[in-house]
Protein backbone atom coordinates (compact mmCIF):
# COMPACT_ATOMS: atom_id res chain seq x y z
CA UNK A 1 0.00 0.00 0.00
CA UNK A 2 1.43 3.63 -0.64
CA UNK A 3 0.53 5.57 1.82
CA UNK A 4 0.60 8.69 -0.11
CA UNK A 5 -1.76 10.84 -2.77
CA UNK A 6 -1.77 13.00 -5.53
CA UNK A 7 -2.85 16.28 -4.18
CA UNK A 8 -2.47 18.39 -7.22
CA UNK A 9 -3.28 16.57 -10.55
CA UNK A 10 0.28 18.34 -11.98
CA UNK A 11 2.23 15.99 -10.12
CA UNK A 12 2.28 16.96 -6.12
CA UNK A 13 2.39 14.19 -3.93
CA UNK A 14 1.91 14.38 0.17
CA UNK A 15 2.55 11.40 2.31
CA UNK A 16 4.42 10.15 5.21
CA UNK A 17 8.19 8.93 5.66
CA UNK A 18 7.00 5.22 4.74
CA UNK A 19 6.18 6.25 1.39
CA UNK A 20 9.28 8.06 0.75
CA UNK A 21 10.82 4.63 1.09
CA UNK A 22 8.69 2.98 -1.45
CA UNK A 23 10.90 2.71 -4.11
CA UNK A 24 8.80 0.07 -6.40
CA UNK A 25 5.91 2.51 -6.15
CA UNK A 26 7.50 5.59 -6.21
CA UNK A 27 9.09 4.68 -9.82
CA UNK A 28 5.31 3.37 -10.56
CA UNK A 29 4.16 6.79 -10.40
CA UNK A 30 7.56 8.07 -11.81
CA UNK A 31 7.98 10.30 -8.43
CA UNK A 32 11.80 11.63 -9.27
CA UNK A 33 11.95 14.29 -6.05
CA UNK A 34 11.86 13.98 -2.80
CA UNK A 35 10.85 16.97 -0.09
CA UNK A 36 11.91 15.64 3.31
CA UNK A 37 10.48 17.47 6.69
CA UNK A 38 11.69 16.49 9.96
CA UNK A 39 14.08 16.63 13.07
CA UNK A 40 16.45 14.08 11.98
CA UNK A 41 18.55 13.37 9.19
CA UNK A 42 16.66 10.18 7.18
CA UNK A 43 19.45 7.34 6.81
CA UNK A 44 16.98 6.36 3.78
CA UNK A 45 18.67 8.74 0.97
CA UNK A 46 17.42 7.20 -2.97
CA UNK A 47 20.40 8.54 -4.80
CA UNK A 48 18.51 7.97 -8.11
CA UNK A 49 15.99 10.71 -6.73
CA UNK A 50 16.52 14.46 -6.12
CA UNK A 51 16.13 15.48 -2.67
CA UNK A 52 15.77 18.42 -0.35
CA UNK A 53 15.65 17.91 3.14
CA UNK A 54 14.67 20.56 5.65
CA UNK A 55 15.57 20.26 9.61
CA UNK A 56 12.06 21.56 11.15
CA UNK A 57 9.93 19.94 14.47
CA UNK A 58 6.83 19.59 14.81
CA UNK A 59 6.40 22.43 17.06
CA UNK A 60 4.01 25.79 17.41
CA UNK A 61 7.19 27.71 17.82
CA UNK A 62 9.30 26.38 14.65
CA UNK A 63 9.74 29.35 11.45
CA UNK A 64 8.75 27.74 8.40
CA UNK A 65 7.60 31.19 6.62
CA UNK A 66 11.02 33.02 7.21
CA UNK A 67 13.23 31.21 5.08
CA UNK A 68 11.75 27.14 4.26
CA UNK A 69 8.23 28.32 2.14
CA UNK A 70 10.57 29.75 -0.71
CA UNK A 71 13.26 27.18 -0.48
CA UNK A 72 10.39 24.43 -1.07
CA UNK A 73 8.14 26.03 -3.48
CA UNK A 74 11.07 26.65 -5.90
CA UNK A 75 12.12 23.27 -5.29
CA UNK A 76 8.55 21.79 -6.09
CA UNK A 77 7.77 24.40 -8.67
CA UNK A 78 10.91 23.68 -10.30
CA UNK A 79 10.15 20.36 -10.65
CA UNK A 80 6.92 20.34 -12.02
CA UNK A 81 7.65 23.03 -14.10
CA UNK A 82 10.29 20.37 -15.61
CA UNK A 83 7.61 17.62 -15.89
CA UNK A 84 8.75 15.49 -12.77
CA UNK A 85 6.56 14.37 -9.96
CA UNK A 86 6.80 15.68 -6.29
CA UNK A 87 6.83 13.70 -2.84
CA UNK A 88 6.52 15.73 0.17
CA UNK A 89 6.34 14.40 3.56
CA UNK A 90 7.34 14.13 6.89
CA UNK A 91 6.84 11.51 10.04
CA UNK A 92 3.41 11.00 9.48
CA UNK A 93 2.14 13.15 6.92
CA UNK A 94 0.03 15.16 9.12
CA UNK A 95 1.35 18.59 9.89
CA UNK A 96 4.94 19.65 8.54
CA UNK A 97 4.66 18.27 5.32
CA UNK A 98 0.67 19.03 4.61
CA UNK A 99 1.70 22.79 6.04
CA UNK A 100 4.39 22.89 2.40
CA UNK A 101 1.89 21.14 0.66
CA UNK A 102 -1.00 23.87 1.62
CA UNK A 103 1.69 26.59 1.48
CA UNK A 104 2.32 25.64 -2.66
CA UNK A 105 -1.00 25.61 -3.65
CA UNK A 106 -1.92 28.73 -1.66
CA UNK A 107 1.11 30.50 -4.10
CA UNK A 108 0.59 28.55 -6.94
CA UNK A 109 -3.38 28.93 -7.18
CA UNK A 110 -3.85 31.93 -5.10
CA UNK A 111 -5.84 30.69 -2.60
CA UNK A 112 -6.52 31.03 0.91
CA UNK A 113 -5.34 28.70 3.50
CA UNK A 114 -9.10 27.21 3.95
CA UNK A 115 -9.33 26.83 0.36
CA UNK A 116 -5.84 24.93 0.08
CA UNK A 117 -6.48 22.85 2.86
CA UNK A 118 -9.61 22.08 1.33
CA UNK A 119 -8.54 20.68 -1.48
CA UNK A 120 -5.46 18.75 -0.06
CA UNK A 121 -8.45 17.15 2.82
CA UNK A 122 -10.67 16.01 -0.21
CA UNK A 123 -7.73 13.87 -2.01
CA UNK A 124 -5.96 12.57 1.13
CA UNK A 125 -7.09 9.30 2.04
CA UNK A 126 -4.42 7.60 4.63
CA UNK A 127 -4.18 10.10 7.64
CA UNK A 128 -6.08 13.56 8.24
CA UNK A 129 -4.38 16.55 7.55
CA UNK A 130 -3.66 19.17 10.68
CA UNK A 131 -1.26 21.24 10.63
CA UNK A 132 -0.35 22.64 14.27
CA UNK A 133 -1.94 26.60 15.07
CA UNK A 134 1.49 27.88 14.74
CA UNK A 135 2.06 26.80 11.24
CA UNK A 136 -1.89 27.78 10.47
CA UNK A 137 -1.13 31.30 11.28
CA UNK A 138 1.87 31.37 8.97
CA UNK A 139 -0.14 30.02 6.69
CA UNK A 140 -2.61 32.63 7.14
CA UNK A 141 0.10 35.87 7.33
CA UNK A 142 1.84 34.19 3.88
CA UNK A 143 -1.59 34.78 2.47
CA UNK A 144 -2.28 38.35 4.04
CA UNK A 145 2.05 39.16 2.43
CA UNK A 146 0.81 38.19 -0.90
CA UNK A 147 2.89 35.17 -1.01
CA UNK A 148 6.12 36.43 -0.17
CA UNK A 149 7.78 37.14 2.95
CA UNK A 150 8.04 40.98 3.75
CA UNK A 151 10.23 41.26 7.24
CA UNK A 152 9.44 45.18 7.02
CA UNK A 153 5.76 44.53 6.91
CA UNK A 154 4.54 44.93 10.71
CA UNK A 155 2.67 41.96 10.56
CA UNK A 156 5.59 39.67 9.79
CA UNK A 157 7.47 41.91 12.85
CA UNK A 158 4.27 41.07 15.32
CA UNK A 159 4.86 37.49 14.13
CA UNK A 160 8.40 37.39 15.33
CA UNK A 161 7.96 39.16 18.23
CA UNK A 162 5.33 36.44 19.25
CA UNK A 163 7.71 33.50 17.91
CA UNK A 164 10.49 34.96 20.37
CA UNK A 165 7.89 35.03 23.60
CA UNK A 166 8.11 31.43 23.49
CA UNK A 167 11.54 30.71 22.82
CA UNK A 168 14.13 30.75 25.86
CA UNK A 169 17.28 32.68 24.22
CA UNK A 170 20.52 32.25 25.57
CA UNK A 171 22.88 35.38 26.33
CA UNK A 172 26.01 35.42 27.35
CA UNK A 173 27.26 39.05 29.14
CA UNK A 174 30.97 40.22 29.67
CA UNK A 175 32.06 42.78 32.32
CA UNK A 176 33.84 44.85 29.06
CA UNK A 177 30.66 45.17 27.51
CA UNK A 178 27.83 45.35 30.06
CA UNK A 179 27.38 46.67 33.46
CA UNK A 180 24.70 45.76 36.15
CA UNK A 181 23.00 48.68 37.90
CA UNK A 182 21.29 47.97 40.80
CA UNK A 183 17.99 50.23 41.97
CA UNK A 184 15.20 49.30 44.49
CA UNK A 185 12.86 48.09 42.30
CA UNK A 186 14.87 46.65 38.89
CA UNK A 187 18.48 45.67 37.62
CA UNK A 188 19.39 47.35 34.70
CA UNK A 189 21.66 46.07 32.02
CA UNK A 190 23.48 48.79 30.37
CA UNK A 191 26.22 49.12 27.55
CA UNK A 192 29.35 49.67 29.12
CA UNK A 193 30.44 51.64 26.55
CA UNK A 194 27.76 54.41 26.37
CA UNK A 195 25.48 53.45 29.36
CA UNK A 196 22.28 52.62 27.06
CA UNK A 197 19.81 50.69 28.70
CA UNK A 198 20.06 47.63 27.72
CA UNK A 199 17.46 45.58 29.27
CA UNK A 200 16.21 44.60 32.61
CA UNK A 201 15.64 41.83 35.17
CA UNK A 202 12.01 42.22 33.92
CA UNK A 203 13.27 40.12 30.51
CA UNK A 204 15.29 37.35 31.37
CA UNK A 205 13.64 34.04 32.23
CA UNK A 206 13.40 32.25 35.59
CA UNK A 207 15.30 28.66 35.79
CA UNK A 208 12.05 26.03 35.53
CA UNK A 209 12.78 24.51 38.32
CA UNK A 210 12.64 27.09 40.75
CA UNK A 211 10.63 30.05 38.79
CA UNK A 212 10.84 32.95 41.38
CA UNK A 213 14.60 32.94 41.17
CA UNK A 214 16.51 34.93 38.48
CA UNK A 215 20.09 33.70 37.36
CA UNK A 216 22.94 35.52 39.53
CA UNK A 217 25.67 34.20 37.07
CA UNK A 218 26.72 37.43 35.39
CA UNK A 219 28.36 35.28 32.69
CA UNK A 220 25.45 33.72 31.32
CA UNK A 221 21.59 34.73 31.52
CA UNK A 222 18.67 33.68 30.04
CA UNK A 223 16.09 36.34 28.04
CA UNK A 224 12.89 36.72 26.36
CA UNK A 225 13.33 38.07 23.03
CA UNK A 226 14.41 41.56 22.85
CA UNK A 227 12.80 44.01 20.20
CA UNK A 228 15.68 46.27 19.71
CA UNK A 229 17.45 43.58 18.39
CA UNK A 230 16.43 44.67 14.33
CA UNK A 231 18.40 42.43 12.51
CA UNK A 232 16.80 39.47 13.10
CA UNK A 233 14.29 40.65 10.61
CA UNK A 234 17.08 40.24 8.05
CA UNK A 235 19.24 37.64 8.97
CA UNK A 236 18.76 34.33 10.72
CA UNK A 237 22.67 34.80 12.33
CA UNK A 238 24.38 38.16 12.89
CA UNK A 239 25.97 40.31 15.43
CA UNK A 240 24.21 42.00 18.21
CA UNK A 241 25.23 45.62 18.37
CA UNK A 242 24.60 48.33 21.02
CA UNK A 243 20.91 50.26 19.37
CA UNK A 244 22.67 53.15 20.59
CA UNK A 245 26.75 53.39 20.02
CA UNK A 246 27.18 50.55 17.56
CA UNK A 247 29.51 48.68 19.54
CA UNK A 248 29.83 44.76 19.04
CA UNK A 249 28.10 42.85 22.08
CA UNK A 250 27.94 39.75 20.92
CA UNK A 251 26.62 36.92 18.02
CA UNK A 252 22.65 35.55 17.86
CA UNK A 253 21.74 32.59 16.12
CA UNK A 254 18.11 31.57 15.05
CA UNK A 255 18.69 28.33 13.77
CA UNK A 256 20.40 27.94 17.45
CA UNK A 257 17.67 29.60 19.50
CA UNK A 258 20.10 31.91 21.30
CA UNK A 259 21.69 35.45 22.03
CA UNK A 260 25.38 35.46 23.26
CA UNK A 261 26.44 38.65 24.18
CA UNK A 262 30.38 38.61 24.55
CA UNK A 263 33.64 40.38 24.66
Amino acid sequence: MFTADKIDDKGLWLGDITASENIQILDDHQISHILTILDYEPTHIDKNRTHLYIHADDLQSTDLLTHEFEKCFQFINKAIEQGHQVLIHCQKGISRSATIATMYLMRKYSLTREQALEKIINKRRYSPVIPNDGFLRQLDLYHQMNYKVDMENELYKEFQRKLFDTIESKSTMDNNTTILLNNENEQEYKCRTCHYKLFTNNDIQRHEKESTIICNDDSRIFTFFLDWIDEIFINPIGTIGCPNCKIILGEYSLSEKKFEIKK
